[in-house]
Parts: structure tokens; C-alpha cells; sequence
């Protein structure tokens, strides 16, 4: 039977049996026997389509890396560009937050700036307030005192013990009180009594915050420095009146100091014109009066030519010796000071000068010859009325040539007057 099985095997190409029954060795044939170029060449086309097929491969390996590359070399120039977009981004925030942090600072700094406005405006708020504070406490201090003498109508009655200052005063001839100055010490004067004085004229051309009377003439020096009042020009007198508030007094005290400038004539208007009145001039310097029609005569203060002529135009009390008759106005009496600042004989050369070291009025300056700076005592002077009056007091300076040839230009006026019989 093996035989016959091989035989057949044999016959059909499929070889012979071995050892282990299931493996078969072929037998070439004439059936699967191929030359042998044939299968060189066969195996040559394999190894080429082996070849060909990983070179495809490859190619394709390498074009997907380019490919992949390409990809990420997009991706990558995209996160770039969004890189920078977002950094410019960044770039225009961080601008626009620095603009908002200027803004911010400079907001700051006004809020700064108006806060410490306002601390001013606190600081003078509140300053405005202590002195609103201050001036409502004075108004209360003059309505006390407005109370407190609402029933006073002269200095006289104030209480001595009481300092010399501003008072509130009520008399019938005025409608509401009034403020005055009361000198509670007067000593100055030469009147027997003491305090109680109401000063109703006070003029000091050495405070430069003073000026001089309306219709008077300022007079600026500059060697040496004076501020003085003189007339306005031409010949006569320029008056100006103090007001008394209707007080009813019946003693005046006071001074004035005046200066000489150039020729001026003493009692000489009076002298050589015996017509002449109270009203009219009858004096070179100052006639201090009250009332009208006529004129009251208080004081006279008259200014003499020098002390040394041997005439008219002297005062009485420098050439005693001379005693002229009749140089003084009746009117006067021995109520006057004259008084002159020239030593010596006026020439053509020196008569026209102003006379600047030598006040007139003061009491002092006077040579041997001269009594004029112990007669009545200047600077002060005193008069008793001879009745009570509440008439107001008025000042003329007066001269009987323009003030080209004379005047007697007034730096002090300082006038009191006193309840009193």
C-alpha cells in the first residue's frame, strides 16, 4: 500500500515521505521546475518592489515630517503673532494703566491740593469767626457802655476814679449819645480843677495820618521835615469850628503851636486900623472865638514881627519899655499869648524866610529883653467864661497881607473844655 501511496505521490510531483510523516521534501518535476533565470529575475523584481515600497515609505515618512514640521512651523509663527499681538496688548494696557495711574496721581494731588484749600479756608473761617468773636464782644462793651452812661451828659459826670478815654455821652441837643474823649487828669492846664474835660479839638499835623482842616493849606517842608496848616493865600482869615455836642461848659483849656513865616504883624491890623472888631482880622495869627454876631473872644495867639524892633509890629510883652497904647484890643484883655521866632532886624535880604527852629506859642526861645515867656504861662492857657455856654468853639487864622508877605502856619491844636460855674 506504501508503495502504491508513493508512487502516486511520485506521480503527481508531491514527493516522497521522510522520516516524520508530516514533512514532504519536493521532488522537482517537470511541472513546478522553473529555469533559473526566471527565478533570478523574479527574485530581483521582489527585491525592487521590497525596495520601491520603503522608499515610498519613506518619502511619505518624510513628507509627513515636512508636512508635520510645516504645521508646526504655522502653529508656531500663529502663537508669535499672537505672541506679539498680545504683548502689544500688554504694551497698550500697560499705557493706558500708566495713563490711569497719572491721572490718578494727578487726581490725588488736587484732592491734596483741595484739601489743603480747605484747611485755609477752615483756618480762615475760623479766624474770621474769632474776630466776628472779638468785634461782637466790643459792640456788647460800647452797649455797656452806651447803658452804662446813657444818663451821663458830660465828662464831668464820670466818676473820677474812672481812666481817661472814650465815653458815651447824652446831652438834650443831641438826638442819640455820642463818643467822646475824657480827659479824667487834666493837670496841664493852668485851671484850678482837675479831670472831667471833654477834648473837642485835637490836631497833630506829626501823625502823618492826621490832615488839616478843610479850607486850610497844606504846608510840606523838607528841611526840616514839617507838616503844618496855613491859610490859603490871600489876606484874611481861614476858620474851622469844634463841635462841643450842646455839653454845657464854662472853662476852656488848651494850646496851639504855630511857626512864623516871613514879615508877620503882631497887633499892628488892630494898631493902625481902631475900626476893625472881633470879626474882622484884628491880629496876625490866631483868634479863638464862640458864638455870632459878635464873636465871643477865649484866646488870642499872636505872632510878632521880631524882638528887636522899636515899633508897632513888636508884641507888648518883648518891649515893655515901648507900652504902646492901646497895641492890644480891648476885646482881648490880657487873654493872649504873642510871641515871635525872629531875633533880629528884617533886612530886604532875610524878610521873606520861614522861621523853622523857634515854634511860637511853646514858651520858650524868648531873649533877655522879652517877657512874652512868662506872661500867662504858655504853652497852656485857661479861661472862665463869663457865663455858661453850649456854643461850639471856632479857630481863625488870620493875617491882614497874603501869605506871599506873612503867615503862621499851625502844626498843634489841642482844645478841652469843663462843666463848671
Amino acid at each position: 500500500m506504501d508503495e502504491v501511496i508513493s508512487q502516486s505521490n511520485d506521480a503527481y510531483g508531491l514527493g516522497s515521505k521522510v522520516e516524520d510523516e508530516n514533512v514532504y521534501e519536493p521532488v522537482p518535476t517537470r511541472g513546478n521546475t522553473l529555469p533559473q533565470e526566471e527565478v533570478n529575475s523574479a527574485a530581483v523584481k521582489e527585491r525592487k518592489l521590497r525596495v520601491n515600497c520603503y522608499a515610498i515609505v519613506t518619502i511619505i515618512a518624510l513628507v509627513m515630517s515636512v508636512l508635520s514640521l510645516i504645521v508646526a512651523l504655522v502653529a508656531v509663527s500663529y502663537a508669535t503673532i499672537e505672541l506679539n499681538n498680545q504683548q502689544g496688548q500688554l504694551g497698550s494696557s500697560s499705557l493706558e494703566m500708566e495713563s490711569q495711574i497719572n491721572q490718578i496721581r494727578l487726581s490725588n494731588d488736587q484732592c491734596k491740593i483741595q484739601i489743603s484749600d480747605l484747611h485755609t479756608h477752615l483756618n480762615n473761617s475760623n479766624q474770621m469767626l474769632n474776630d466776628s468773636n472779638q468785634q461782637i464782644q466790643i459792640i456788647f462793651q460800647d452797649v455797656r457802655e452806651i447803658i452804662a452812661t446813657v444818663s451821663v451828659s458830660s465828662c464831668s459826670d464820670i466818676p473820677q476814679y474812672k481812666p481817661s478815654g472814650e465815653y458815651w455821652i447824652a446831652t438834650n441837643a443831641t438826638s442819640s449819645p455820642v463818643q467822646v474823649y475824657c480827659d479824667m487828669d487834666r493837670t496841664s492846664c493852668s485851671c484850678s480843677t482837675t479831670g472831667g474835660w471833654m477834648r473837642v479839638a485835637n490836631l497833630d499835623m506829626t501823625d502823618r495820618n492826621q490832615n488839616c482842616p478843610d479850607g486850610f493849606r497844606l504846608v510840606n517842608r523838607t528841611t526840616p521835615p514839617l507838616r503844618i496848616c496855613g491859610r490859603p493865600g490871600p489876606t484874611g482869615c481861614v476858620s474851622t469850628t469844634y463841635p462841643t455836642h450842646g455839653v454845657e461848659h464854662s472853662r476852656v483849656c488848651g494850646r496851639v503851636i504855630g511857626y512864623q513865616d516871613k514879615t508877620t504883624d503882631g497887633f499892628a491890623p488892630y494898631y493902625f486900623n481902631r475900626t476893625v472888631t472881633i470879626d474882622d482880622v484884628y491880629v496876625a495869627g490866631v483868634s479863638l472865638t464862640h458864638g455870632q454876631l459878635p464873636r465871643q473872644h477865649i484866646w488870642t495867639f499872636a505872632n510878632a514881627i521880631n524882638e528887636v524892633s522899636s515899633n508897632r509890629w513888636v508884641c507888648p510883652c518883648t518891649r515893655p519899655d515901648l507900652a504902646y497904647t492901646g497895641a492890644v484890643p480891648p476885646f482881648i484883655g490880657q487873654d493872649y499869648f504873642c510871641e515871635t521866632a525872629s531875633r533880629q532886624l528884617l533886612s530886604l535880604d532875610n524878610a521873606f524866610i520861614f522861621f523853622p527852629d523857634d515854634p511860637v506859642w511853646d514858651g520858650q526861645g524868648c531873649e533877655g529883653t522879652s517877657t512874652c515867656c512868662e506872661f500867662n504861662n504858655p504853652p497852656w492857657f485857661c479861661k472862665q467864661l463869663p457865663q455858661p455856654t453850649t456854643d461850639d468853639i471856632e479857630l481863625r487864622l488870620c493875617g491882614d497881607e497874603d501869605t506871599e508877605n506873612e503867615d503862621t502856619p499851625l502844626e498843634l491844636v489841642e482844645i478841652d473844655v469843663e462843666e463848671g460855674t
